[in-house]
Parts: structure tokens; C-alpha cells; sequence
């Protein structure tokens, strides 16, 4: 039940959010939907629309991390969740082994970053949004759940995996 209700709450903070976006670009108040001075791709490579989304969501995710809302970033995580630290990657199959991770996985390095991230220059690729150098990636799902995300690297760990279209 509890879920349930998160869910439709997260669901109209993401209608309001749409709405919001239509009267800020009116207003002339939305992101700026351009990629000048921006030193990578950016999230605009979905479109101008989805560029914007995936910026307002960033601001969410940002919001969501400044008040250490747990419950609120565990309902946010598409599981398995991809966790790549120190030297191996685990899966976090379900909100209570994220909930149980929670200080691990949310350092304060890696909040730090969240929080500081360039929303105008969010870089995209083919696996969605990149925040932070990519220790944090999230990406639209097709489905009604919205924007989840999808794995989160320890700040300062390498990469030493392949995926799979790698």
C-alpha cells in the first residue's frame, strides 16, 4: 500500500514537473535546451523534450539527495541496480538490500557530486543521463515508472568491466 502511494505521489510530482516545464518554457524560466559551451553531449541528444525531462529529473534527484530521502531515492532505482565498488560490481536486487546499502552506496563524495552537477551540461549517451563522470546514470523507461536509476560507481573507481555492447 505504502508503495502504491509513493508511487502515485512520484507519479504527480512528475505530472507537475511536465506541467511545470510547459509554462517555464513559456515563461522563458525552463533549462536552457542548448548544448553551447557544454564540454560533452548532452542529454539533448533524446530531443528537445526529453532533454528537458531528463534535466527536471535531475533537479529531483538533486532535491531528493540534499534531503537524505532514502525512502524516496530507493523508490527512484530500477532493480537489479548495477553497484560497481572497489574491486566488483553487485547487484542491489531490491529496496531493502539498497536501504540496508544506503550509507555505502551514498557517500558524501558522491552526494557532493550530485549535488554540484551541471543540469544545463547533464551529458547523455546511449545509456541515458550521466551524472557525475557517470558514477551515477539514469534513463527514461518506456513503461509508466518514469525515470529510474540504473547504476551507481563508488566516486574514484575505475571501470573494469565490459557491458555487453562494449
Amino acid at each position: 500500500m505504502r508503495k502504491a502511494i509513493r508511487g502515485t505521489v512520484l507519479a504527480s510530482a512528475i505530472l507537475m514537473a511536465a506541467g511545470q516545464i510547459a509554462v517555464a518554457q513559456k515563461a522563458g524560466d525552463a533549462p536552457p535546451p542548448t548544448t553551447e559551451g557544454c564540454p560533452t553531449q548532452t542529454v539533448d541528444v533524446f530531443g528537445k523534450t526529453d532533454g528537458i525531462a531528463y534535466r527536471y529529473w535531475m533537479l529531483t534527484l538533486q532535491k531528493l539527495v540534499k534531503e537524505d530521502d532514502r525512502k524516496g531515492l530507493a523508490d527512484v532505482m530500477n532493480y537489479p541496480l548495477q553497484w560497481n565498488r572497489k574491486d566488483t560490481s553487485v547487484e542491489i536486487r531490491n529496496r531493502n538490500e539498497f536501504m540496508k546499502n544506503y550509507d555505502e552506496i551514498f557517500t558524501a563524495e558522491l552526494k557532493g557530486k550530485i549535488a554540484t552537477q551541471n543540469v544545463k551540461c547533464l551529458p547523455g549517451d546511449d545509456e541515458g543521463a550521466n551524472v557525475a563522470n557517470g558514477e551515477l546514470r539514469y534513463s527514461k523507461f518506456a513503461t509508466d515508472e518514469g525515470f529510474r536509476i540504473t547504476s551507481i560507481t563508488q566516486p574514484g573507481i575505475v571501470k573494469t568491466h565490459k557491458l555487453p555492447w562494449e
